[in-house]
């Protein structure tokens, strides 16, 4: 069993490719979260997934969790609360950026508490624990809730630092105090994942080298030097040309006895980006899957499979990847060619 925990939302985004929020009178309504990502990503690649989180007792609780059960998602719920987080965002199209608005504040997943959730029973079942660095900066009581669970796990668990500033409120988005709990809550991680500005933002771990592989490797060297119980580092690499179009790919880089291995995926060029929003959190269920499914020792299709996966989360509206193991592999034998399967 794989078991994520983070916060699970409405998202809200106008129905017509193109519109602004601003212009817009329709809107399309679906649940969507990191975690949840990770989770609904992971079950559609055959993987056995719950999902834990808080929500009101209310019939847009309701919603979501139908919506978790639809895409084979075990939920997990605390029924606290009256608030359901809500966020809005407007798809980007050539120059103009995508954006995100959170409506998330007093939510019932920010005052989620530990003794809400039943761990022993729940890591007893568990074989790899998921969260993202979201999550602790919802509120300080999900803070404290994780740092307890990861401190009492016996699993491997994975984070992916998914810094957002705007939602450090509880700390005064101090930076030292956030590189603090987040240090904390990395401390035992067996994979950690995120893009350049991630491992900057929270860390301050940086690279002054102009070549991206050495550029890279030097940012997972520090942070397995900060890290030394960690076995993975997983970098994602987005160059946007515009909002429709970016060159994706992704690093994967292996902890072996003191000497770290790079591992680079084929790089796509996305030239007709639908949504890409959840496309990092699709890249993370991809590593998750490769390391518990193909081994250490296929690192290189590890890293090639999450950047597929990935890949194609780009291609959908939504959130969660909805593909299969099959339509990773299709892609990854055509390396993106759209070639029609016949």
């Amino acid at each position: 069993m794989i078991t994520t925990f983070g916060e699970i939302m409405l998202r809200i985004t106008p129905q017509d490719a193109g519109e602004r929020i601003l212009q817009s009178d329709s809107f399309r309504i679906e649940p969507g979260g990191s975690e949840s990502n990770v989770a609904i990503a992971l079950a559609n690649l055959g993987m056995e997934t719950q999902f834990i989180t808080s929500l009101p007792d209310n019939t847009l609780s309701d919603k979501t969790i139908r919506y978790l059960k639809e895409h084979n998602v075990l939920p997990c719920i605390s029924k606290i609360g009256s608030r359901l987080g809500v966020y809005w965002t407007e798809t980007g199209i050539g120059p103009r950026n995508s954006f995100v608005i959170y409506d998330r504040d007093n939510s019932a997943f920010s005052q989620a508490q530990y003794h809400y959730f039943n761990w022993n029973e729940i890591l007893r079942k568990t074989e790899w624990f998921h969260f993202s660095g979201i999550s602790p900066a919802v509120s300080e009581s999900v803070a404290s809730l994780l740092q307890r669970v990861v401190n009492e796990c016996n699993c491997h668990y994975s984070v992916d630092l998914n810094y957002r500033k705007r939602l450090w409120n509880w700390t005064g988005r101090d930076p030292e105090h956030n590189n603090k709990v987040m240090t904390g809550l990395c401390k035992k991680a067996k994979l950690i994942s995120g893009n350049e500005s991630d491992f900057s933002d929270i860390f301050g771990i940086d690279s002054t080298k102009k070549n991206l592989d050495d550029k890279y490797f030097e940012i997972a060297e520090k942070a397995l030097d900060k890290f030394p119980f960690t076995k993975f580092i997983s970098i994602s690499n987005r160059q946007s040309i515009s909002a429709t179009r970016n060159d994706w790919n992704g690093f994967l880089f292996v902890n072996g006895n003191g000497e770290i291995q790079i591992f680079k995926s084929h790089a796509y060029q996305l030239d007709n980006v639908i949504d890409r929003v959840g496309t990092g959190d699709s890249f993370v269920a991809g590593i998750i899957y490769g390391l518990l499914n193909f081994g250490i020792e296929k690192s290189q299709k590890t890293i090639d499979f999450a950047t597929t996966l990935a890949a194609l989360n780009h291609t959908t509206k939504g959130d969660a990847s909805t593909f299969s193991e099959k339509d990773v592999f299709d892609v990854m034998k055509a390396k993106g060619s759209g070639r029609i399967v016949r």
